[in-house]
């Protein structure tokens, strides 16, 4: 992955005119130009919507899914590569109640379950799909998070498999997004990641871009980015809107079939270097998955 260098915003007066996309603003030029390989920062207007409060989050937290909320102590390292963070012995809507004294972090997982969540991420992202290049659009699978984090809390290195915004709602929190230092290292971890193991990575990333972010701004962040997140002084909320296209979804395929050479001792090319050896893995990749589908048929 090449070394992430995060656009100014707004643009400079030479810039091409932003396009206006709903609640958030993005020149489509810069947008094009970082898809799918470089941060860059974006402005929007959701930090006034009702439904990304404290008091509605509570609510939200008490009817939500048990499974989909998840929160630990913000006392921790940058690096966690265990993946595994103290948490405290309560709900999910009692942390968030008393975020600003317990010192943790929550994240809302899945919020467009609700229907009005939902609507929310649509009107988000029906607006860049006119800027998605190179003919995809934010429709295979729309996902939105909500993160609500103690001052000071800290949220270790880890990647995920989404194009995702991150928009600031409410406090100040500081996105550091790198890159893996050799080919090598991206290898071992998105492998093992797109594999089904834990998203924290055990090194912090080089060639970090720190992206300071207050109410009103925000970042897109690639999929597969390393990055880690310190919060603010004061509590902070985030939204975080993300998607997934085909050639997300076929990436994570090959890292996971070249996790299984890998263990039957082959040395596999990343991703992308070949073609035919690519068309290989996904058709190997597809024979597993009928294979393993038949295994679990006969228990």
């Amino acid at each position: 992955m090449p070394a992430t260098a995060v656009s100014p915003v707004p643009p400079s007066a030479t810039d091409p005119v932003p396009v206006s996309l709903a609640m958030i603003d993005i020149d489509a030029s810069t947008f094009a130009a970082a898809y799918d390989h470089t941060p860059v920062r974006v402005a929007h207007s959701v930090q006034g919507e009702a439904l990304l409060q404290v008091d509605a989050l509570v609510a939200l937290a008490e009817s939500h899914p048990e499974e989909l909320v998840e929160h630990n102590l913000g006392a921790v390292p940058v690096e966690l590569p265990g993946g595994e963070a103290p948490r405290l012995g309560r709900t999910g809507a009692q942390v968030l109640a008393e975020i600003e004294e317990n010192g943790s972090w929550l994240v809302l997982k899945n919020v467009e379950q609700n229907p009005r969540y939902k609507a929310l991420l649509d009107r988000l992202l029906d607006g860049i799909d006119p800027i998605v290049p190179g003919g995809e659009n934010t429709r295979l699978l729309r996902e939105a998070f909500i993160f609500v984090s103690a001052p000071g809390s800290v949220t270790p290195a880890h990647v995920d498999p989404e194009h995702n915004f991150l928009l600031q709602i409410r406090g100040t929190k500081t996105m550091h997004v790198g890159a893996f230092e050799d080919d090598e290292t991206r290898a071992r971890e998105l492998e093992r990641f797109h594999s089904g193991s834990h998203r924290n990575i055990s090194r912090i990333p080089a060639g970090l871009e720190a992206v300071a972010l207050a109410p009103g701004q925000g970042v897109y962040v690639p999929p597969d980015a390393p990055h880690w997140v310190q919060n603010g002084d004061g509590v902070s909320i985030s939204l975080s809107i993300t998607w997934r296209t085909p050639t997300t979804s076929r990436r994570g395929r090959l890292w996971s079939a070249n996790h299984r050479l890998r263990q039957r001792g082959k040395s596999p090319q990343l991703p992308g270097a070949s073609r035919i050896e690519d068309a290989r893995k996904l058709a190997g990749a597809r024979v597993h998955q009928v294979r393993e589908r038949v295994l679990a048929g006969r228990h």
